[in-house]
């Protein structure tokens, strides 16, 4: 047993492959020998991953990826615990149903990262694509569970449909946290246009600019207890850049969308002069 199975890509990818065999639960009880006889997708051709990857190490909850792997989409599907660090960029579906365990890219993420999630977290160190912890194709609700830290910028519709966990970003494409059900949506910076339509009962926190749709209705301002103590466990759990003002500020609680049930928020923080 190793203390890490390393994956080392053997040459630039010259196109998309699918990688939903790469989970670090999955891989824990096998070889290296059994690791690079797993499949991997061309399209409609199988792939042996050792003819990709070079591997070192068998029989660990730890896995390593390195390369550039923009071209390489699914990694994490339906994992359920363990570590899997990301040196460079990857493709898309990044930890799609994921259940448990952390996943830290060092680069950027594709699209539908952390789609229909249910726990574990993901840590993104660049951006992310479109539709961020949302919903898979067809389907009625989003994550329901986890967290998603992105440092960088998400794509359009990040958050959307959202039920339960909690999606923290620098900055947001438009229609974040569209027909969010619950769940907790956080933005360091600004938040596009179309925040929040069709929000049920979602919040989404705005540390930056927000436009608030004219669909919402200005309730009150105040301290959110509950939100200082969620910020403080993110500051120091995935050393977040977030400043006391926001810990301890106001907030100006909008209520909406009044389209819908009319039971989420949106929370616009108040600089202070």
């Amino acid at each position: 047993m190793s203390d890490r199975i390393t994956l080392t890509l053997r040459a630039p990818l010259a196109r998309a492959l699918d990688a939903d065999a790469i989970a670090p639960d999955r891989l824990a009880a096998l070889s290296a020998r059994e690791i690079s006889a797993l499949e991997l997708w061309d399209g409609r051709t199988v792939v042996a991953l050792g003819d990709v990857f070079t591997v070192s190490g068998d029989r660990s909850p730890s896995v390593l990826l390195e390369g550039d792997l923009a071209q390489l989409h699914g990694v994490g599907t339906l994992m359920g615990g363990g570590t899997l660090e990301i040196t460079g960029s990857v493709g898309n579906s990044l930890g799609a149903r994921m259940r448990g365990g952390a996943i830290t890219v060092l680069g950027s993420a594709g699209d539908d990262a952390g789609s229909a999630m249910a726990g574990g977290s993901i840590v993104v160190a660049g951006n992310v694509g479109d539709r961020a912890g949302g919903a898979l194709q067809g389907a009625s609700k989003g994550m329901t569970g986890g967290e998603i830290i992105v440092r960088g910028s998400t794509g359009v519709e990040a958050g959307a449909r959202m039920r339960r966990g909690i999606l923290y970003c620098a900055s947001t494409g438009a229609g974040a946290g569209a027909g969010m059900i619950a769940g907790n949506l956080i933005v360091s910076g600004t938040i596009g246009d179309g925040a929040g339509a069709g929000n049920k009962r979602g919040t989404i926190v705005a540390l930056g600019p927000v436009r608030v749709p004219p669909t919402y209705a200005y309730a009150c301002t105040y301290r959110p207890p509950h939100l200082s103590l969620m910020l403080l466990s993110l500051r120091k759990r995935f050393d977040l850049l977030v400043d006391d003002a926001h810990v301890h500020g106001l907030f100006k609680r909008y209520s909406g969308d009044l389209a819908e049930i009319g039971k989420g928020e949106i929370l616009e923080w108040q600089a202070t002069r």
